[in-house]
């Protein structure tokens, strides 16, 4: 299905969160959502980030400096194709499930990265931290999770190519000050420390609760992915709040995701589909 923004979840069609996906989850503290984007959708939002974003790192000295990392925000405003992934079907139902019938999105980037073999990023994240965010607790058969990211993959990342990299496990962990600096600096590679591998049209799914991080990128294509974050709808991250007067003829749906944080009398979110 590719639905184009006004469009009507159609019945039956988008993906819901399974069982074994949310006992993973819970497990991991991530999951790999196979297949979420078509591959029309892949292609059109590639040429989308070339036609806004241009690739260019600059000269050597400046991949160095930078870690071959380029980004940028609100990318969630560049076109109707971005605007899009904000409530893809193939998503919300994990966010649903995940955050509470009234989550909203919170902020929003792309990580664009060529080869390059300076290591600049670290492992952070977790529940020792003084952002309160960042949480993930577990009573009365529900999942009370913070902050949470949906990685959009636009091109394929395979075992050793670097990006995203995580602690499974880690968003449980009560010792994370016995965590060692070298590991944390990502200059020692423990077993204990994973590169999930996806395809383009994949999208990873993970709580800020988790000890994650950003690998230097390994592969000779260019590494493509958009991140949109979200909270539980009480809750704000980001200082900035979106404006639904920026984007493009939004539906009742996507306002209500992209409202400001409240607590009393919010509106629920996700439109279930018909029969479920």
């Amino acid at each position: 299905m590719f639905l184009k923004v006004g469009d009507e979840m159609a019945t039956g069609e988008a993906k819901m969160m399974t069982a074994e996906e949310k006992f993973v989850f819970d497990l991991q503290g991530y999951i790999v959502i196979k297949n979420v984007l078509a591959t029309e959708e892949v292609a059109e939002i590639n040429e989308i980030s070339d036609r806004i974003f241009p690739r260019d790192y600059g000269d050597e000295d400046n991949v160095k400096k930078t870690g071959g990392l380029r980004r940028t925000g609100n990318i969630s405003k560049w076109d109707p194709a971005c605007q899009r992934l904000i409530d893809h079907p193939n998503v919300t139902s994990y966010l649903n499930e995940l955050l509470g019938p009234t989550f909203r999105l919170d902020h929003d980037y792309c990580i664009f990265m060529c080869r390059s073999g300076e290591q600049k990023g670290v492992l952070h994240g977790g529940l020792e931290t003084t952002s309160r965010c960042q949480f993930y607790k577990y009573y009365d058969g529900i999942i009370r999770n913070g902050l949470s990211a949906l990685t959009f993959f636009f091109a394929d990342v395979g075992p050793g190519d670097g990006g995203f990299v995580c602690i499974p496990g880690s968003h449980k962990s009560n010792f994370l000050s016995g965590l060692p600096t070298d590991v944390r600096e990502l200059k020692r590679l423990e077993s204990y420390v994973v590169q999930p591998v996806a395809e383009a049209g994949d999208v990873l799914l993970f709580t800020e609760a988790l000890v994650h991080g950003t690998r230097s990128w390994q592969a000779e294509h260019e590494r493509r992915t958009f991140l949109y974050k979200y909270c539980p709808g009480h809750i704000s991250y980001s200082q900035n709040y979106y404006s639904v007067n920026d984007y493009f003829n939004p539906t009742d749906q996507q306002r209500r995701i992209l409202s400001p944080p409240s607590a009393d009398g919010r509106l629920v979110s996700f439109d279930y589909p018909k029969g479920v």
